[in-house]
């Protein structure tokens, strides 16, 4: 799961998990289009002195539903906490921590900017894309009052994924979906539940506090 969960944190605003959308006007641009709005939903990321956020999860497969899951993050800068049921990581910009609460074990490495597209880091997708991604403007439309703009991202090197679906509220500038399909078949898709931003969050959130799980194996990879 790990190659999915950066992802999360890019979903950044308030929309209904797995909605059936309306068919929509298609309206085609140039490449350049969908790097104007990258870089300006870029823009709008970096404004943001914090993010907490609820999401909802679910991925299928042969039009069956394989997994579901709901969780939450908080960002500040480099610093970051992802929880869920199953995982939960910390990074507090310097170290990371990733703790399995069903294995009883915690993880600890260094944090490094050149991983953020590999591990959570929630701004890496957008701030990013141009490094590990092609750009491709699909089409705009009205879609239950609100007009939507998708764009698709194509690795540039070879991967599991062949494309990342993102659709964004033209007027917002937000991210309202993020639908990834694999080669297999597999679709995984988050939604944002909750959304709050540029609020206060203490620092110690984004540590594990190893005095709280005494039973936990400790695996420090430094």
């Amino acid at each position: 799961m790990k190659n999915v969960l950066f992802i999360i944190g890019c979903v950044l605003t308030v929309s209904v998990f797995a909605q059936q959308q309306k068919p929509m006007t298609t309206k085609k641009f140039n490449d350049a289009e969908s790097i104007k709005i990258l870089n300006d939903l870029q823009a709008k990321l970096n404004s943001y002195s914090a993010i907490s956020i609820d999401f909802a999860f679910q991925s299928e497969k042969n039009e069956k539903i394989t997994d579901e899951m709901q969780g939450s993050i908080k960002v500040k800068g480099t610093k970051y906490l992802l929880f869920t049921k199953t995982q939960q990581i910390y990074c507090n910009g310097v170290t990371v921590w990733n703790f399995l609460p069903e294995q009883k074990e915690v993880s600890i490495s260094n944090y490094s900017e050149e991983d953020d597209s590999q591990m959570i880091n929630p701004l890496s997708l957008v701030k990013n894309y141009a490094k590990q991604y092609k750009s491709n403007f699909i089409k705009e439309g009205m879609n239950k009052g609100v007009l939507e703009q998708i764009i698709d991202l194509t690795p540039l090197k070879a991967s599991s994924l062949y494309k990342i679906r993102l659709v964004i509220d033209k007027n917002k500038k937000q991210i309202t979906r993020i639908t990834i399909y694999e080669k297999d078949g597999t679709q995984y898709t988050y939604v944002v539940t909750k959304f709050l931003t540029n609020q206060p969050i203490d620092d110690k959130n984004f540590v594990f506090d190893t005095a709280k799980y005494p039973n936990v194996e400790i695996i420090d990879m430094r």
